[in-house]
């Protein structure tokens, strides 16, 4: 008996052990990776909050200078990883709330603010000015690399700025000024260039010089577009510096003694980290140039991957994930749902697709003759498919074989992308990244799927394409309705239709849609949408109560749930009701989308018995 027990024991633990064990490696390998990424990507500066609350505690400033320098006209960072820093829309955000609160505020740029020589590098730098003239800087000055631009250019740029450009009075005479006195509160504060004049002198309280000045003579604070120490010099000036890119906004707070002369300051950099808010018209002023750009930008350096033997063979080419499909059809599964194949997705969220630095790891091919093209509507390389790490596959689908393809294994390609500057701490821990491109691996479900999306995407959108009467559509959202009743708030779901519109509808049609289970199915259809519309918190239920009793009057279902009957009804009946259904299908066909039940996560299509772990023959 004893032996018995013993057996049973060993054997319960042989079964539940390895399991276990894999959980508890997968848990620590990804908290490995956390940590090294997180000790890798530091956040320089100070929380908004932080600010504020160290400027209202105790006696307020009598001044608060916010500053910028060697921003280059950087709009904003990437967005490669989440705690990037900078970006003019929060740089705006942050600057409203510091003026909420009621400090005399001013707000300058030390220089270095022009960057590039092609026609889109200029454009971005008048957007630049366009966003600081929003947010009402008092004064920027000109470096020594800026003033290197032709006349032509200057007057561009100055005829978009709504503020005063500072360079000494030898240079560029017709556009700029030696300095500026501005009154904030109580006090007059000098900003200068070169040196401080005696007129400065004579007027202002506290003088402020950006850039490097030629002398430091009769200067408080010298502000300079560079990446420098926070020091005090021995005639007791004041020096700060900038980080680049626009990373951080910098707050320094003046206080002056009763004579109006300075008593003591303070400064730090406040971190335009994600925490920050935005601001909406700054946003929709990068909004508008992302869409004006043109999409015809020249492919900028040599291609990925240019020296591998596969991208230099000319009778070569991309053929797209969906031509691997056919061979390798777990291998695709498990890559569909990866961050990979959604790498295109997030350029488009982050309005960067037009960027041709950005497009090249975001897709497969770009900058060959076959590989993607930013414009193309019909791309079908967008995401980091099978090519990109296999190379390109059009002899290994005409002709399989090793040596017409690349294992994978070579983990330097993963850092021709994640580099230092674009995926900080990736090269620390590429190994152990290896089990994420794991083929092997079970795909994610719906819900995994959803988990990570959240997690470093923020609100995903989930699409469910179907067809009301379908019993493989009603099987998904069996399954799927719990899903998003359990995100709730954290993702956008929408239920879309699939169904089309006669071209010429007769007198006698009952409706003008016509659907695969016949008018029946467009009513059920239409009623659904009214239901979401009116009754939002009780439509899934609905769904879910509906699906079980098709045979049976849709009523009886709405009574249960609470919903006003008669009142659904009296909305069907009107015209408002048909147009609202025709908007709705609009989506499926746009999409080419005919199968139900269809998913599509942040754009991306998948099959429902991937995702919700489904079997059933789709109608269509």
């Amino acid at each position: 008996m004893k032996r018995a027990v013993l057996i049973l024991v060993l054997l319960t633990v042989a079964v539940t052990l390895p399991p276990l064990y894999s959980q508890w490696a997968e848990s620590r390998r990804i908290k490995q990776i956390q940590e090294v990424k997180q000790q890798a990507r530091t956040v320089f500066g100070a929380p908004l909050e932080t600010i504020l609350s160290e400027l209202e505690s105790g006696e307020p400033p009598s001044v608060v200078v916010l500053y910028t320098g060697g921003t280059e006209s950087h709009l904003e960072p990437c967005g490669c990883y989440q705690e990037q820093s900078g970006g003019l829309p929060r740089r705006a955000y942050a600057v409203e709330q510091i003026r909420k609160h009621g400090f005399p505020t001013l707000l300058v740029d030390a220089g270095n603010i022009f960057d590039g020589q092609e026609e889109i590098d200029a454009k971005r730098c008048e957007v630049n000015l366009k966003a600081m003239s929003t947010m009402e800087y008092d004064a920027v000055a000109l470096s020594e690399s800026d003033l290197a631009y032709d006349e032509a250019y200057l007057s561009r740029q100055r005829a978009a700025a709504m503020f005063p450009f500072l360079a000494p009075n030898t240079e560029r005479g017709n556009f700029t000024q030696p300095f500026i006195i501005e009154q904030a509160g109580q006090h007059t504060i000098g900003f200068v260039v070169g040196e401080a004049s005696a007129e400065v002198v004579l007027q202002a309280d506290v003088i402020v010089a950006l850039g490097d000045p030629e002398s430091t003579a009769h200067i408080d604070v010298v502000i300079r577009p560079d990446d420098i120490k926070t020091t005090v010099s021995e005639d007791g000036t004041f020096y700060l510096g900038c980080p680049s890119e626009g990373k951080t906004l910098g707050v320094l707070a003046l206080w002056m003694d009763t004579n109006g002369k300075l008593a003591r300051h303070n400064a730090t950099q406040l971190a335009l980290t994600g925490e920050v808010g935005e601001s909406e018209p700054i946003r929709q002023l990068l909004t508008d140039f992302y869409r004006d750009v043109t999409t015809e930008n020249p492919v900028q350096g040599a291609p990925l991957f240019a020296k591998q033997l596969l991208e230099q063979q000319q009778e070569n080419g991309y053929t797209s994930a969906a031509a691997c499909q056919q061979c390798h059809e777990q291998e695709y599964l498990q890559w569909s749902a990866t961050r990979h194949a959604f790498a295109y997705q997030t350029l488009l969220k982050k309005e960067r697709y037009f960027d041709a630095r950005c497009v090249a790891c975001h897709t497969t091919g770009f900058g060959y003759p076959t590989g993607f093209q930013i414009g193309d509507q019909n791309a079908t390389l967008e995401g980091v498919q099978c090519e990109t790490c296999h190379g390109p596959g059009k002899q290994h689908v005409g002709n399989p074989k090793k040596s017409n393809i690349r294992s994978g294994a070579d983990t330097s390609l993963c850092l021709q992308c994640h580099d230092t500057k674009h995926s900080p701490g990736f090269t620390e821990v590429v190994a152990l990244h290896t089990k994420d491109v794991d083929h092997s691996r079970q795909p994610m479900n719906l819900e995994e799927l959803l988990t990570a999306r959240t997690a470093r995407m923020g609100k995903p959108t989930l699409e469910l394409f179907v067809m009301s009467y379908c019993p493989y559509g009603v099987q998904a959202e069996e399954k799927l309705i719990p899903i998003v009743k359990k995100f709730s708030d954290k993702i956008n779901f929408k239920l879309q239709f699939i169904a089309q519109e006669k071209e010429e509808p007769s007198t006698q049609d009952i409706t003008p849609f016509t659907s695969l289970h016949g008018y029946p199915e467009v009513a059920e259809n239409i009623r659904q949408l009214l239901i979401a519309r009116e009754y939002p918190d009780q439509y899934l239920d609905y769904i879910l109560c509906r699906g079980k009793k098709l045979d049976k009057s849709w009523e009886e279902s709405a009574q249960k749930l609470g919903i006003d009957v008669a009142r659904i009804q009296r909305l069907f009946d009107n015209p408002e009701a048909e147009q609202l259904f025709r908007e709705n299908i609009k989506r499926a066909a746009a999409l080419g989308i005919r199968a139900s039940p269809t998913i599509f996560v942040d754009g991306h299509k998948f099959r429902a018995n991937q995702l919700l772990r489904a079997s059933g023959t789709p109608c269509q």
